[in-house]
Order: structure tokens, then sequence, then C-alpha cells
């Protein structure tokens, strides 16, 4: 093990596990290989399926030829890494560029003893570099070495840094006896208690019935199969619907309709439960200096790592069931990674997006402060929205069921035969009353705050939401108004950080006052212009 190390730190020329061709070769394969066994399986349906088989062969020999050729190598302040296989290429990556690092091992990468590593920066999009696969021992030495490696130093400097650095090193040894080492701090888990508070307060299970029907309707033949499996009790079903509604039986078929509903959501808070254990059985958020350490999954075993420097947003939610529990969520956005919320927990990379999936209000304080110093969570002093902001909101939100209204009315006048009049009237009435108290329950609790170099919004009714960004940490401000929105005198002020897009913008807080968005951004502005 030391050699490799050694060999790591001189520059010496590094290749995959013998074993990365099988999972390269796995990678490649999946989309075509499913799809061949459904075939053979349920029948050869449209013909493709069958024919897709033929290339596997050739796939396999690419996939062996791809993880033959890659190589990498550590060569002063980068990584150096070369694949391909008729195309080749040569990629530089400063060390200073690499953020963070997560390890993936699904049951496969277990069992063989491999992992496979995701290095990304802060550029945003897909990581930097993914190796398919490392033995574990290999991963470990390359996050450490990525780690220990000193920012880049000009000319003759860097050859003083080099020694100074081995004399540290030496002296260290040195006093290592005597001396204890730092250990890592937890600052997290989730017992199997949490994680079932978990499964029941999420709509994950909701996600995967979605993505079968999504499957069952592109493949016909799976499409006849399940439903002729159902067709059983779909019978048995509607028959009893048609006795209870023929004999008046009003009570009965009521309550024959609420038992399936209950049961279909029982089943889909039994289907989260299941998933949440398998995504977050095991989960330990750790320190270790500066950088955070998050271990979970079941079956995919996932290590994800991020520097507290590179934290750029924080996101505490509360809905519903959260708040009945006594629970909240606290998400974090890392700089380079795409800014979308993973809420449902699906995100296949394994990437660092929450600091607790589940936590206590005070928890989650804690963790914020941890994160931020400055931020003194009980002494903010929250601003409310303008009064103005109730009839922005109440239009955005009611414009569609304007429409709506109006062309059922249309339709009304026109066919008399689709909504009477004063149904219609009463309808409007209700959603609208109904859309007014939204409306204004949003405006009564949405607010921002000032702490020093941090931003803070909150807002919602159901669900809410709490962000915390740090000025210097931003990397765009822009201010936005519609037509409605000069009429009322209100502004948007929207801010990016490094790798969102407008999907996942990091902060955008409607309504303001326009000379207090622009003092707003004027402030943020003279944030973002200092490093930090």
């Amino acid at each position: 093990m030391s050699d490799a190390r050694d060999d790591l730190q001189t520059g010496a020329w590094q290749r995959l596990h013998p074993l990365s061709a099988l999972f390269v070769a796995a990678h490649l394969l999946r989309h075509v290989a499913l799809p061949v066994l459904v075939a053979l399986v349920f029948g050869r349906g449209s013909g493709w399926e069958v024919w897709a088989a033929i290339p596997l062969g050739v796939t396999a020999i690419w996939a062996v030829l791809q993880a033959s050729r890659y190589r990498y190598a550590l060569q002063g302040t980068e990584l150096v890494i070369h694949e391909g296989v008729l195309g080749r290429r040569v990629r530089h990556v400063p060390l200073a560029r690499i953020h963070n690092t997560s390890r993936l091992r699904q049951l496969p990468h277990r069992l063989l003893g491999v992992t496979e590593l995701h290095l990304e920066s802060a550029s945003g999009g897909k990581p930097e570099a993914v190796m398919k696969v490392l033995s574990l021992r290999a991963a470990l030495r390359l996050e450490q070495a990525l780690r220990g490696t000193p920012q880049a130093v000009p000319g003759a400097a860097a050859a003083a840094a080099a020694a100074a650095a081995a004399a540290a090193a030496a002296t260290d040894a040195a006093a290592s006896a005597s001396v204890p080492q730092p250990s890592t701090r937890l600052l997290h888990r989730l017992g199997s208690l949490d994680i079932l508070r978990l499964g029941l307060i999420s709509n994950r299970g909701m996600v995967i019935v979605g993505t079968a029907f999504a499957a069952l309707a592109q493949k016909p033949e799976l499409h006849r199969r399940f439903f002729g499996w159902l067709s059983g009790p779909t019978a048995w079903v509607r028959q009893a619907f048609v006795r209870l509604f023929e004999s008046g039986h009003w009570l009965w078929l009521a309550a024959e309709i609420a038992l399936l509903v209950l049961a279909f959501l029982v089943f889909v808070r039994v289907l989260s439960v299941v998933l949440a254990f398998f995504r977050y059985q095991g989960f330990r958020l750790e320190q270790d200096g500066e950088k955070l350490q998050v271990h979970r999954g079941l079956s995919t075993q996932v290590t994800a790592t991020a520097r507290l420097p590179r934290l750029q947003r924080w996101e505490l939610v509360e809905t519903w069931l959260h708040r009945r529990f006594g629970r909240c969520r606290l998400a974090v956005s890392v700089a380079g990674h795409d800014s979308q919320d993973h809420e449902h927990g699906l995100d296949p990379g394994g990437r660092f997006d929450e600091l607790a999936p589940i936590a206590t209000p005070a928890q989650a304080q804690a963790l914020l402060t941890l994160c931020l110093p400055a931020l003194q969570w009980e002494q903010l002093r929250w601003q409310a929205l303008p009064a103005q902001a109730f009839w922005r909101q109440l239009w955005g939100q009611g414009r569609v069921l304007l429409i709506v209204l109006l062309v059922l009315l249309a339709a009304d006048l026109a066919l008399k035969i689709v909504v009477p009049l004063p149904a219609l009237l009463a309808l409007a009435l209700g959603l609208g009353a109904g859309l007014a108290a939204y409306c204004r329950a949003w405006v009564h609790f949405a607010a921002y705050a000032e702490c020093g170099e941090l931003l803070l919004y909150r807002h919602g009714v159901l669900t809410r939401r709490w962000v915390v960004v740090a000025g210097p940490r931003l990397q765009q401000l822009s201010l936005y108004s519609s037509a409605l929105d000069r009429s009322l005198g209100l502004c948007h002020l929207r801010a990016d950080s490094q790798g969102s897009g407008k999907v996942g913008r990091a902060l955008d807080i409607p309504c303001l006052p326009l000379a207090e968005a622009q003092r707003l951004r004027a402030r943020l502005w003279g944030q973002v212009l200092r490093p930090y």
C-alpha cells in the first residue's frame, strides 16, 4: 500500500481496476439490455428490441478498450487524465478546482471491493472526472492526495514549499507518538426511528408509482399484461360500486371509496418508508476540519464530501407533516452542483445535497450555526413584505383560475349544457375565497432578514421554506419587474450562485418595494466583489 501511495505522489501513471471494463460495459448496456430482456420475456413487441441485441457484443468490446486506455496521474498541482480509444483526450484539471468528491458503492461494487469515484469542481454540470472503477484503497489514496496537495506555487517557490512541507511532515511524524491526532467529529446521524419518520413524511413512493405507470404506458405488452392481472379485482370493485349505486346506499358507497383511497395512501407510505431505508440507512454527517462528509445507503452506499467554504445556499424546509412530527429538513447547495432540489432523494450521483434529511428545528439551527457562525437565529429581525404583495400574489395565483372560469362561462352562455350559472357563481366565489385566504396566509408569513453578510428569506403556507445565502458567495444579481409589479411599485430581487441555472436560482425575493430591492442589491453587490 505504501508503494502505491509513493507512486501516486511521485506522478506515476495509475490505471483503473481490472474489473473496470465490466462496470463500464454494464453502464453502456443498461439502456439496451433492459428493453431486450423485457422483449424476450413478455414478447417481441415492435421487434426493435431484439435487433438491438446485435451490437451488445461490440459495446462490451468497446468498454474493455475504454477502460484499458484510461490513465491518471498527479503531476505537480494538477490531475492529468488520459482517456479515449479512437479520439484520445488529455485533460489537465488543477487540483485547486476539485472541491467535492463522492464515492458510490452499489451491491456489486461492495462484493468486488471496488468503488466509483466522482471528482467535482465549481464549474457546474457533469463532474470533472468519473472513475469507473477503482479499488477502495486506490480511491481513498487519491482523495487523501487531493486533500493534502497545496495550492499552485509558481517558479522556484514550489520547490521551497515542497521542501518545507516534507520537513513539516517529518516533524509531525516524530511528534505523532506523543500528540493524539484529531478525530472526525460526528455532527448528525439518523436512527431507525428517524428514518421511519422520514419515510412517513416524504412522498417518494408517488415518484416510483408515477415512474411505473409511465413505463407501462410506453410498453403496450406490459400494459396489457399488467391490467390483465388486475382485471379480476377491478371487476369485483366495479360490481360492488354498481350494486351500492343502484341500491342507493350512498354512505356505504362513500365509505368504500374512502377505504380504497386510504389503502392507496397506506401503500404509497409503506413504499416511501422502504425507499427511505434504502437511501438513508446508516446516515452520518461528519466533520474533519473544514471538510464535511456524509455516509448513507443500504444497497447503494454513498460517501459524499464537501468543503465548508464551498457551501453556498442553505434551505430549511417544513412541510405540513414535518410540523406534525416536530421535524424539518436542512438542504444545502454546493458550488459546482446543479442547483436542483433533490427532494425525492433519487439523485443517482450521490451528491452532497443535504445536511440533515430529517432533524428537530434545534438540531437544524445548530448545523446552520456551525456552517455560518455569524448567524444568530433568535435575534433575527424579520421584515414583512408590503401590503401590495397580497394583490400581486392574488393575480399570480389566480389568473389561471380566472381563465378557466371565463371559459366555462362562455361555454355555458353558448351551449347552456356545461355548468348552470348558479353553480358556476358558487364555484367562483368558493375558489376565490379560498385563494384569497391562501394569499393572505402567504403574505403574513413571507419576510426577509439581514444578518451581517447573510440574507434570509422565508415563504410558504403548507410547505414553509427558509433560504439563507451569503453575499460573498453569490455570482450574479438582478432585479425583475412585470407590468403589474411596476404598477404596484414592486420588484423581484434574484441571485444566482456558482453552477446554478434559472431553474435552480439561489434566491428569489418577490414583491419588494423598488427602493428596498435596489438597496439590497447594492449591499449584496458590494459583498460579491469581495473574495471569500
